[in-house]
């Protein structure tokens, strides 16, 4: 069993982190990726980000020294060592085709002796909002009410007056 474990590639706790940490549903988001290297003596010099199912990157931007690839549902960045204890922010563009909740998104940091890193952190996903929401029409629902609301007092009053005929018919 430790054996097995110790083949397994290092996963960590979700320390890389989004801001803003939510999308909204249907709209393309900037999202800033903080990413840090906890990894004493050693350097990072690349990241892949993988979106969940549903998702579409847009674009992504990295800062000097760094460059970004988008392929898919997936970002790369690769730049100069990012030291141990440093961070680097990288940005990228998203939009979310799924229903509101958590969706995971899975990060892979490469150090320069070859060692992957896998993280995974969440990302909320808002309800649609504005333009993306889907239509309301307060007046349609007011009318049915209004509809129902006859319906109920009409079959009150006629049950009312059937019984009355039939008390005086006894």
């Amino acid at each position: 069993m430790a054996l097995a474990l110790l083949a397994l590639p290092p996963a960590a706790s979700a320390h890389i982190s989004f801001s803003p940490p939510f999308v909204s549903a249907g709209m393309d988001t900037r999202l800033e990726v903080s990413v840090p290297n906890e990894r004493p003596g050693h350097a990072a010099v690349a990241v892949t980000m993988t979106a969940p199912a549903g998702f579409e990157v847009t674009d992504a931007t990295a800062p000097p020294g760094w460059t970004a690839t988008v392929d898919g549902e997936r970002v790369t960045w690769k730049g100069r060592a990012l030291a141990s204890g440093a961070v680097v922010r990288l940005g990228v563009g998203v939009v979310a085709r799924v229903r509101a909740g958590a969706a995971p998104v899975s990060f892979d940091q490469r150090y320069d002796d070859g060692e992957v890193v896998r993280w995974t952190t969440s990302l909320s996903v808002l309800p649609a909002a504005g333009a993306s929401a889907p239509a309301e029409h307060p007046w349609a629902a007011a009318v049915a009410g209004a509809v129902g609301l006859v319906v109920i007092v009409a079959t009150l009053v006629g049950r009312r007056r059937l019984r009355r005929r039939s008390l005086q018919e006894r």
